[in-house]
């Protein structure tokens, strides 16, 4: 469009936003530049037309959005609440004008890239989140402040955009310096840099080819002290190589005295190490006091548990570890402070002592003040989803441990040159979807070693170089294109399993398609090595095709977004939940090839992937259970996160374990359920289900079960006396020790004790007792008399592992609360017993001739015991009012 057409559009969009019942798109298209006074001609208006339904569908979808807000808990003690009563008056162009620029910025990238509908939603709920972190901050008028907050994200998620979003709100608001922590390499941080550049500052630095928003007037104008300038320099060995000017270097940058006394923002973006934070610290001290007292100073700390927790908490006798202490000088230097820190694995820094005290330093980094727990993204693909749901088994490809081979033969391995076929298909599959200018990538890490990287180029450039002379030879082609068509054949059953479960129409071309389309794939694809010593750069803003496979380490495990990420070969194990989970580059959106997502890996891996997926629930679950309302309120103080402990991976490294301690094993508010059960024991099975069976007989004959709503849910109508269920039932059930599974079970001795404890404390004194059948069984019609009651068994596959039978989760959603009322809370006195029959002939909705680690099997495949009907229970106890905290913490 041209500058009267794009002039007409901006002011019939702040037309209709001002007041949307009364906008009349037809009458309004025919407004006059107020310019020159010129209409627009018919071709104009059309595509004036469309933009404008394009805000009126963004507006509907932002203001109509129903979102899950986020979980909170602070401490209301030292917080005066200011946020609201400041939005009353400045929600506006002028009042929030940073924020309001980063708004419309959002509102047109989001609805080129997604559609109008998604970005309506995704910008809302940036907005709505950042508003109930804004709401917890200190008021930067105070005269004197020192806040710590803590913000849980997901891998991958969108944290950038949500710290970007609060650092505009905190500008109009009144804080001043801006100090963006962001990773400890030089590649994250000139990312992050960029990205805000982007997004607040508008400064293009390298005249990139990329949608920066529009530079403020002067007086709003950014004062940056951090840039994304390189600079070429040689090595000692005569290398030229690129260095990262933005670090921070007092060349050309004002004297700090002058920032403080202007009333426009100023912002660094930094790396996480000694020298540059020295540097930092040096050039602000040459301010003084009575100037730092006019800068409220926030500061934003991307992955937040690494490099700047202690690692020296362990011992009392050591100072702190220089990062976390430069991070504590930075902090003291100001009057006016607050420290919010962004993670996804926040691990580390629940477990900082927040009693840490030291005389020349700021208090330690604990959350204090504030933590928040994001909602997992509508479309995001997480740990949840890729290694523990039914898609699991399309998504991840268990794969021997090639490592060694590949060191030591230096050659091409089965496995990988799979997953780079693989990984060319879908490049070929996406273009034919019309993505041919949108980034491709597949990544490979196997080792954080940048020697065995320099191998692993080589031999996959070769590898890439070999196909692509076998495709243009035309005695070699045909034998190529019958590998090829194997391969698709096996990815795109998988392909049609994740559209079906996902409910996504995606272009399907035929492999005939796909095969011709392989020539401008082969011709685009990069083979780079991204590491410390290597040159290759991943620039995003380059023109035509952008399609990688990515070698790396450590650089690719923390915060370096692959775009377009397709296939993953990882190989590379690790034994600490938080250094695991940043390693999965493949957590993020794939919108428009979700069904070409795949991971290589080995079973071990999976495993573990598969744990965190448990981990993770509970650790935010926890945050979500102490945000409800209790008398006196919890405090971040007083969380004690529970982390449920692996028989090979540790929480966090140990010397971050800081003020960690195994603290008595508590069940409040959880649920415990027989995950592993003894199907190679038949008398074991049987004996736990006649016990079941005498149980509800007995219970049946003198109060009674209801089917609740015919759903096959029995639920009894009087509450039982919590001695007779342990008498009488729990203490009689064989459950599977964690020693026979090798790790894994239920802890029956101390969830007992448990139950012992608060039986003598007055709670659990009155059970529900439910038994679960199944209303619409599938694929069998198998009713029984079970204590009296007509029980029609449910059905229960089980996960292939190398030892145990695990079945997974045996409870649903709808049977936890299945005695409460919608809006009741369960109390302390009420438990609830579910006991559930289990068909012995369960079968796997996929059926598998011989199964791999982690895919779903019939109950009893491979068995070499009688089948039995099964007997599994689940226990859900409610929240405690005298032992809720007794976990893994402070």
């Amino acid at each position: 469009m041209n500058e009267v057409a794009e002039r007409i559009l901006q002011i019939l969009i702040g037309r209709f936003r001002n007041n949307p019942d009364n906008f009349n798109l037809e009458s309004e298209l025919g407004l006059k530049d107020p310019i020159t006074e010129v209409s627009l001609n018919d071709n104009q208006k059309e595509i004036v037309k469309a933009r404008l339904l394009d805000a009126i569908r963004y507006k509907e979808s932002h203001d109509g959005a129903t979102l899950v807000p986020i979980s909170l808990i602070s401490d209301p003690r030292l917080h005066e609440e200011w946020y609201d009563q400041w939005l009353e008056s400045n929600n506006d162009d002028v009042g929030s004008y940073y924020w309001k620029r980063l708004e419309e910025y959002l509102s047109t990238e989001l609805s080129r890239k997604y559609g109008p509908e998604s970005a309506g939603k995704v910008v809302r709920s940036i907005d709505e989140a950042t508003k109930g972190i804004m709401s917890k901050l200190a008021d930067p008028g105070r005269e004197e402040f020192s806040y710590k907050g803590l913000v849980v994200g997901y891998v991958q998620s969108g944290k950038t955009a949500n710290f970007t979003a609060l650092i505009a709100k905190a500008v109009d608001s009144g804080y001043k310096f801006i100090v963006v922590l962001s990773g400890i390499h030089s590649v994250l941080r000139r990312q992050t840099q960029i990205r805000l550049d982007k997004e607040l500052t508008g400064m293009n630095d390298l005249n990139l080819d990329q949608s920066f928003i529009d530079e403020p007037s002067d007086a709003k104008r950014w004062n940056r002290i951090t840039t994304a300038r390189l600079r070429r320099s040689a090595s000692r060995t005569g290398q030229i190589k690129l260095k990262d000017l933005g670090e921070f270097d007092t060349v050309n940058v004002d004297p700090f005295d002058s920032y403080c006394r202007r009333s426009s923002p100023t912002i660094a973006i930094i790396k996480k190490n000694v020298s540059v934070l020295t540097k930092l610290l040096d050039y602000i001290l040459q301010s003084s006091e009575e100037s730092r007292k006019e800068m409220p100073l926030l500061i934003i700390d991307d992955e937040a548990d690494q490099a700047s927790v202690d690692g020296n908490a362990n011992d009392p006798d050591s100072d702190p570890t220089r990062t976390n202490e430069k991070i504590r000088e930075l902090l003291s230097l100001f009057s006016r402070k607050a420290y919010v820190g962004y993670t996804a694995t926040p691990f580390a820094n629940a477990l900082i002592d927040m009693n840490t005290e030291h005389e020349m330093l700021e208090d330690d980094l604990y959350p204090r003040n504030f933590i928040v727990s994001l909602t997992e993204p509508e479309g995001y693909f997480g740990t949840r989803l890729i290694f523990q749901s039914d898609l699991s088994e399309c998504f991840v490809n268990p794969i021997d441990n090639e490592g060694l081979e590949l060191i030591q033969t230096n050659e091409m391995t089965h496995f990988l040159s799979v997953s780079i076929d693989e990984f060319l298909i879908a490049c070929a599959i996406r273009n034919l979807r019309g993505d041919r200018v949108k980034p491709m990538s597949m990544l490979v890490h196997i080792s954080h070693l940048t020697a065995i990287h320099n191998a692993l180029q080589r031999i996959i450039t070769d590898y890439v170089e070999i196909v692509k002379g076998r495709y243009n030879n035309l005695r070699t082609a045909q034998d190529l294109k019958n590998q090829y068509n194997e391969v698709y054949n096996t990815y795109n059953t998988d392909c049609q399993k994740i559209r079906n479960e996902l409910d996504v129409e995606l272009v399907v071309p035929s492999f005939e398609e796909i095969w011709s389309e392989l020539r401008s794939v082969l011709d685009a694809v990069q083979v780079l090595e991204l590491n410390s010593s290597s040159d290759d750069r991943l620039n995003y803003s380059e023109e035509g095709e952008l399609k990688v496979i990515a070698i790396g380490g450590n650089q690719l495990s923390r915060g370096l977004t692959l775009e377009g990420l397709l296939i993953s070969y990882y190989l590379r194990d690790s034994r600490q939940y938080d250094t695991l989970l940043q390693m999965g580059r493949w957590f993020g959106y794939r919108m428009g090839y979700e069904d070409l997502t795949r991971v290589h890996t080995t079973e071990t891996i999976w495993e573990s992937f598969e744990h965190l997926a448990l981990v993770e629930d509970e650790l935010r679950s926890e945050i979500f259970r102490y945000e409800e309302e209790t008398d006196p309120p919890v405090t971040p103080a007083d969380l004690a996160v529970a982390i449920r402990a692996h028989r090979r991976l540790n929480v966090t490294a140990r010397n971050k374990m800081g003020a960690a301690r195994l603290r008595q094993s508590s069940y409040s508010n959880s649920l415990n359920q027989t995950h592993w059960l003894p199907l190679d024991n038949p008398d074991r099975l049987r004996s736990n289900y006649n016990l079941g069976e005498s149980f509800i007989n007995g219970l049946n004959g003198t109060v009674g079960f209801t089917n609740v709503d015919n759903s096959g849910v029995y639920l009894l109508n009087s509450k039982i006396d919590g001695e007779r269920v342990l008498t009488e039932f729990l203490t009689r059930y064989s459950f599977i020790s964690k020693e026979e599974t090798g790790g894994p079970g239920l802890d029956s001795r101390n969830l007992l004790e448990y139950i012992y404890r608060r039986l003598d404390d007055g709670e659990l004194a009155n059970w529900s007792i439910a038994v679960v059948g199944n209303a619409n069984p599938r694929g069998h019609n198998n009713t029984i008399n079970y204590g009296s009651l007509e029980i029609n068994p449910i059905q229960r596959s089980r996960k292939f592992t190398d030892r145990g039978y695990n079945i997974g989760v045996l409870t649903e959603p709808n049977h936890i609360t299945i005695d409460l009322d919608e809006s009741e809370e369960r109390q302390p006195s009420n438990p609830l017993l579910l006991l559930y029959l289990i068909w012995k002939d369960s079968t796997a909705t996929v059926q598998h001739e011989d199964p791999v680690y982690g895919q779903r099997v019939n109950l009893y495949y491979g068995v070499d015991s009688d089948k039995v009907d099964v007997l599994g229970i689940a226990v859900i106890l409610p929240r405690s009012r005298y032992e809720h905290d007794s976990y893994i913490g402070q």
